[in-house]
């Protein structure tokens, strides 16, 4: 009889202590000069202000369609204030590149004398700014300006959802459900499987990867883990996953170690992180098969892609392409499903366009989630320094990333059809 066991209570590594959750204030992806002592910066992200906060009535009105809380008037002092901060620093090292010119140029002693003096107030004054400037730059910075949120596709609604798809030609009754005593759900973090189930468990993704693969997307394979750096970078909540206790100094670390699973976006990130590629490399198309774990929902084994391209108008080319490669395998499964455009409020930070797979279930009359694709524009790009160059204009690619599948739910909605494993066309 075959049996999967899925289980993680109390998941922490050997030799670690009992695991507990430790937020900071601090943030681990913009790490400022006065922490440079005590904190290893890994990337230093590519801080866009001219496009962020070059039309900030557009900024307000994306704010405003996500229904994002951000204190927009603050983040107008700040802005003002650290452009300035920045303004004057630029001014004082012209200044100090004018006096050196002028004391190569000196005639007299005493003329060198007093350009020199004042070459040393203008450095002790830089000086002065620069630390002076490391709490504005902290508070405009990492506070404020790495907390906003993506800027929204033209295609996504701004209130409800939009049904692009629907495969309705199955939509049995309650009484075609088999097979609840095949799965064994104790928590999020243990969960069994026997039976067709097991076996459901096992060839779904196996087989949807297939699909992916025919199509000219590479089998990939993805960590398990990403480091916190990498969740700020993706605008993950980091109390979503699960944080790894570390033998190192807590008060000292902000760059911390989650579980996620391999078969999430954020697995693909740490392979993408600081890469810098020729654009003939792309486009690259990624799949990959593993777990995904959430401290809310149940793991899952999940399918997982990432596409990354070097125009606006080619990713979202590979978004719409990826939809039908999403229709053609769940077309194959015989069940009730479809395509929904998610609205702007229902987005992740990261998020400018979502399409959600959702089947239908017979047990409570309503679709349920079982899968996403997300179209990020080059968002994430920029805050992992991932670019490629156009002669000497270094650029960020768009990456389009979605769950094909999460096998859980969607073994559960098979079984509500009545649909038994030898019954798939998609595992023949």
């Amino acid at each position: 009889m075959p049996m999967l066991r899925i289980v993680i209570p109390n998941f922490k590594p050997v030799g670690c202590g009992s695991p507990t959750i430790r937020r900071t204030l601090s943030s681990a992806l913009y790490i400022t000069g006065d922490k440079a002592k005590e904190q290893y910066a890994p990337l230093v992200p590519y801080l866009d202000f001219q496009t962020k906060l070059a039309n900030l009535d557009r900024l307000e009105h994306n704010l405003r369609l996500r229904r994002y809380q951000l204190d927009f008037d603050a983040l107008k002092r700040q802005w003002e204030l650290y452009r300035s901060i920045e303004l004057r620093k630029r001014d004082i090292e012209t200044r100090r590149v004018q006096l050196r010119d002028l004391i190569a140029k000196a005639t007299s002693d005493d003329e060198v004398k007093q350009l020199k003096m004042q070459a040393v107030l203008a450095k002790e004054d830089l000086k002065s700014l620069k630390e002076s400037g490391y709490a504005v730059a902290n508070a405009f910075v990492a506070n404020k300006f790495l907390g906003i949120p993506n800027e929204l596709h033209e295609r996504t609604p701004t209130e409800q959802k939009v049904v692009l798809f629907r495969n309705s030609s199955n939509k049995p009754t309650r009484d075609n459900s088999i097979g609840k005593e095949w799965l064994e759900e104790h928590s999020s973090t243990s969960f069994y499987m026997t039976e067709d189930a097991a076996l459901m468990d096992l060839f779904l993704p196996m087989t949807c990867s297939y699909v992916f693969q025919e199509a000219g997307f590479v089998l990939f394979s993805n960590p398990d883990f990403a480091r916190s750096v990498l969740v700020e970078a993706a605008r993950v909540d980091a109390d979503s996953i699960y944080l790894i206790n570390e033998e190192v100094d807590l008060e000292h670390t902000l760059n911390r170690l989650h579980l996620c699973g391999g078969g999430t976006m954020l697995s693909f990130l740490g392979y993408f992180t600081k890469l810098s590629v020729f654009p003939t490399a792309l486009p690259l198309r990624l799949v990959t098969v593993g777990n995904q774990y959430h401290r809310e929902k149940t793991q899952t084994r999940a399918v997982q892609t990432m596409a990354v391209a070097t125009q606006e108008t080619e990713a979202i080319r590979i978004f719409d392409d990826t939809l039908e490669l999403y229709k053609r395998f769940y077309d194959r499964l015989g069940i009730n499903y479809r395509l929904v455009l998610i609205p702007a409020p229902d987005l992740d930070p990261a998020e400018a366009l979502r399409v959600d797979v959702e089947v239908y279930s017979p047990e409570i009359d309503d679709y349920i989630k079982v899968g996403d694709l997300c179209y990020y524009s080059n968002f994430i790009s920029k805050r992992i320094a991932f670019n490629y160059h156009e002669g000497k204009t270094q650029k960020f690619p768009y990456m389009v990333s979605g769950t094909v599948l999460g096998s859980v739910n969607l073994i559960k909605l098979l079984l509500q059809h009545g649909i038994h494993f030898k019954d798939l066309k998609v595992v023949e």
